[in-house]
């Protein structure tokens, strides 16, 4: 994978490109911005064209995983890039925000005097936990969103698919942006787990309180998952409240318009609203290791109390 093969990030793509072809790459980058959108793809992409100006001894090294990055790992970073052999000795940090923060301390020693040659490359989806200090030491590159039309478009190259074809152009809108999750819809089951979360809202304006509570027994207890699917929840209630006020705009589940007009006469647009932030909140919650449990129940009972029924 080289630059040229990235999708929908013009202007960090234009600025390392530039910087490549100069030979004024800088020896800290920071690529920030949500999941899925190239962050990696574009740091291990410039690695390798870094490799290659670099010769034959140059080194490309990542630190990846989902547990924490401790202390201990980034004093073997420094002792490795500071005995580093001609060439270039280049690192990429995968969400950089798993830095403990004795680590980050030791990092930023790196950082502010940087071995001859040595490059480094830090991604993360969560910019503000990361120490000021490191901010300061790295030229930061936002990633955006990737359009709808770029999805759709690489989606149906990718696939040998038209880009007009229904499946293409939906998963293009669910993909939010996202790369990563656009290929994740097409060739996994996130379309039918999909579908069953969409059951699960469907029932909770109907049942009991004790069973609505029950419901939020039903979603494993996985962190990461459960962000993805908060975003469905959000996506749900906010087309409740398009179909309600007949506002003339796209559907994130446009093949439930019958149910979604029969559930949204349930709600007000104040608790619609209301739902709405409250999931925001969850979701940061959650992220900041709240208890999935409880803040799946909470909303749950707050979406039946919202309804009319």
């Amino acid at each position: 994978m080289t630059l040229d093969h990235i999708v929908g990030q013009v202007v960090p793509v234009s600025i390392l490109r530039r910087a490549l072809s100069t030979k004024s790459i800088g020896h800290a980058y920071l690529f920030s911005g949500p999941e899925g959108v190239g962050k990696e793809t574009v740091a291990r992409a410039v690695a390798h064209e870094l490799a290659e100006q670099g010769g034959p001894l140059s080194a490309i090294h990542v630190l990846g995983g989902e547990e924490t990055i401790k202390r201990e790992e980034i004093i073997v970073l420094r002792r490795e890039a500071a005995l580093a052999p001609a060439g270039h000795s280049i690192w990429i940090l995968l969400d950089a925000h798993r830095l403990t923060p004795e680590a980050s301390n030791a990092l930023l020693k790196t950082l502010e005097e940087p071995p001859e040659g040595t490059y480094f490359f830090l991604t993360t989806t969560q910019i503000h936990s990361l120490l000021p200090t490191i901010l300061s030491r790295c030229q930061h590159l936002p990633f955006r969103r990737i359009p709808e039309g770029d999805i759709a478009l690489w989606l149906a190259k990718r696939t040998d698919s038209s880009v007009e074809d229904v499946k293409i152009q939906s998963i293009a809108k669910l993909a939010h942006g996202s790369l990563g999750r656009a290929w994740a819809y097409w060739e996994g089951s996130l379309l039918e787990e999909r579908e069953a979360v969409v059951a699960k809202l469907m029932e909770v304006p109907k049942l009991c309180y004790p069973r609505v509570l029950g419901l939020s027994q039903s979603w494993p207890e996985d962190r990461k998952k459960i962000t993805g699917e908060l975003q469905l929840l959000l996506e749900w209630h906010r087309d409740l409240l398009i179909v309600k006020n007949g506002a003339e705009l796209p559907l994130y589940n446009p093949g439930y318009k019958r149910e979604l007009e029969e559930i949204s006469a349930f709600y007000t647009n104040q608790d619609l609203i209301m739902i709405m932030e409250q999931i925001i909140e969850s979701g940061k919650a959650i992220a900041g290791n709240g208890r999935i449990r409880f803040y799946l129940g909470y909303l749950l009972l707050l979406m039946k109390k919202g309804a009319l029924t």
